[in-house]
């Protein structure tokens, strides 16, 4: 198993928890932003009150009058320094502020009633972060006498000193709200989404590793999410892979073993290819009328053979392009296929002209037209009185250039493909269109094809011929 790498800071684990923390940090600040004017607007507000209530105690019947220090005192405690009532036309000073009569008092007036929420968030962050201490003059009406305005001189020094202090009270417990939300959401994520693509990820190395191991299947969870399916997904993926990887193994055991055979084969069946020969010169008419038939078996059998040997050896790094007239070689691909009966056209353009392995595109033009004209023409005519200029067939080869590709279509006449290869048309061994095929020419065909970056497709097929269609680049990078 390889070791997975990981990195503490590039975790996903370590990513989620900073940026929950993150997350949480910043909705906290969006809260505290408001909170802070929403405090010294109370802050105002709750003076006011008490200098109100205060005026109406000075009002109200009593033995005697207080006295001035009794009444600072009574203020003092709100921190207030000044208390001035509207009444109407009417103007009550209940206490005056001590101002140095040697400087400028510097006052600051607020309006409680005439701020808006831009103004109130402005002017109390102002206030937290000002400097030294000067007097405010705060103008608000108390609750219960909205006609009566009180104006009330404080100090800046005592209210920011306030609003630190609940700024403090509000950033430790947020630090305490964060660190509990934080850790129970990263402990939530990490255990439904972060340990499951975890365990992922620790899989798909170790089958990375070892993907013939059936121990290295995942086991999917019985997770209902999309977690779940991902799990199910893989599972089944790995299990394809690895099918597939026992299948191509037996069959490289198996094709290891049918190219040694076919080699001795191939020898075997040149020595009676040989003696064949002879056999066509016997003067036993009998003889000489079955040999064209043992000849066409043997030379059957040595193509099966060659193409046994041949097939699932090429490569794109092994073709060797050069540029060439596509015509000629179509030209050479028809003369070398040429049949009695079979009607060979060729209107491809001279001027047309391709990069590719000419010899590995002949292999696949021939491997196609030998079986569009062995479809046309199964077997060779046994009655020697049958008329040998009648056509039965026509093959046909055409070309256009489009889009940097160029398509080659290959139509014949025949009975077109049967039913049971359709569906296995290109896979070697099953392809055949006849009975005792081997079904390695279209393999072969589409084999080469798709080393030179083309394709190979079946154009149409039905009682009136088939047509393949040959999609290749005009030229090679």
């Amino acid at each position: 198993m390889l070791p997975i790498k990981s990195n503490s800071g590039r975790s996903l684990s370590t990513k989620l928890l900073i940026l929950i923390v993150l997350f949480i940090f910043f909705a906290e600040f969006v809260v505290l932003v408001p909170s802070i004017a929403k405090q010294r607007h109370d802050w105002f507000s709750m003076r006011i009150e008490e200098a109100y209530l205060a005026s109406l105690a000075l009002e109200g019947p009593r033995k005697e009058p207080l006295d001035e220090d009794t009444l600072r005192q009574l203020f003092s405690t709100a921190n207030i320094l000044g208390v001035t009532i509207n009444n109407d036309d009417m103007r009550m000073l209940i206490l005056a502020p001590e101002i140095n009569p040697h400087g400028s008092p510097d006052i600051k007036q607020v309006f409680l009633e005439e701020q808006g929420p831009l103004s109130l968030i402005k002017n109390a962050w102002a206030t937290m972060f000002s400097r030294g201490d000067r007097l405010i003059q705060a103008t608000g009406a108390p609750r219960f006498a909205s006609d009566q305005k009180v104006n009330i001189i404080v100090s800046q020094r005592a209210l920011r000193n306030d609003m630190h202090a609940y700024a403090a009270n509000i950033l430790g417990l947020s630090l305490i709200i964060s660190t509990l939300t934080a850790g129970l959401v990263y402990w939530a994520l990490n255990r439904i989404i972060v340990r499951p693509v975890k365990n992922l990820t620790a899989n798909i190395t170790a089958f990375e590793a070892d993907p013939e191991s059936h121990g290295g299947i995942l086991q999917p969870s019985d997770r209902k999410d999309e977690l779940g399916a991902a799990e199910k997904s893989l599972a089944a993926m790995e299990t394809s892979v690895l099918n597939l990887l026992n299948e191509r193994r037996r069959l490289a055991a198996l094709g290891a073993g049918i190219s040694k055979i076919s080699h001795d084969l191939r020898n075997i069946l040149a020595s009676a290819q040989l003696m064949s020969d002879r056999l066509s010169k016997s003067d036993d008419p009998s003889v000489r009328k079955l040999t064209p038939r043992l000849l066409s078996a043997l030379d059957r059998a040595i193509t099966l053979s060659r193409d046994t040997l041949t097939f699932g050896r090429m490569e794109p790094s092994a073709l060797d392009k050069s540029n060439f007239s596509l015509s000629a070689l179509v030209d050479e691909v028809l003369d070398d296929t040429a049949a009695i009966g079979i009607a060979a056209k060729n209107t491809i353009s001279d001027e047309l002209m391709i990069v590719a392995d000419r010899t590995q595109l002949y292999r696949s033009l021939f491997n196609i037209a030998r079986n569009s004209i062995e479809a046309m023409q199964p077997e060779p005519p046994n009655d020697t009185s049958t008329n040998s200029e009648e056509i039965v067939g026509e093959l046909s080869f055409t070309a256009k250039a489009q889009e940097g590709f160029i398509q080659i279509i290959i139509s014949d006449t025949g009975p077109g493909l049967p039913e049971h290869a359709l569906q296995v048309l290109f896979e070697p061994f099953k392809g055949s269109r006849k009975p005792g095929g081997s079904g390695l020419g279209l393999a072969i065909a589409s084999e080469v094809i798709r080393a030179h970056g083309g394709a190979l497709k079946l154009k149409k097929s039905d009682n009136n011929g088939a047509s393949f269609s040959i999609s290749l680049p005009l030229s090679s990078a």
